[in-house]
């Protein structure tokens, strides 16, 4: 198989809306809440396990000098860059996590449920 036969990546981001359901294994839970337990479980101790990293490498990082509620903020938080042949440049810097979903076949509905028939099952 040539480089230009490579399947294409399909996935798409999943929406946090509160009218949209992820059934994995059989189980269903609203895309929000999903979304919600993905972004805790990877910030969860995000500061000491970035500091543990860059001390690997033999940086000095005080990941308590920093509020890491807000690096995964959209605001993100104040920071500087430094480029190749630039000058310092003040901005923010954020870390993100995307959850994706990629359809088996984009040209077919799913035979299950539509959100409809869920939520009248549900009352």
């Amino acid at each position: 198989m040539s480089s230009n036969d490579q399947p294409q990546d399909r996935f798409v981001e999943i929406d946090a809306s509160p009218s949209t359901v992820v059934d994995i294994g059989g189980r269903l839970i609203y895309s929000k809440e999903f979304i919600e337990a993905c972004l805790e479980s990877a910030y969860d101790n995000f500061g000491s396990r970035l500091s543990d990293k860059l001390r690997a490498r033999n940086i000095s990082f005080n990941y308590g000098l920093v509020n890491f509620g807000k690096i995964t903020d959209a605001r993100g938080i104040p920071a500087k860059l430094l480029r190749p042949s630039l000058p310092w440049v003040d901005g923010r810097v954020r870390v993100r996590l995307i959850v994706e979903f990629e359809p088996e076949d984009p040209g077919s509905a799913s035979d299950g449920s539509s959100l409809d028939d869920l939520r009248k099952d549900a009352d």
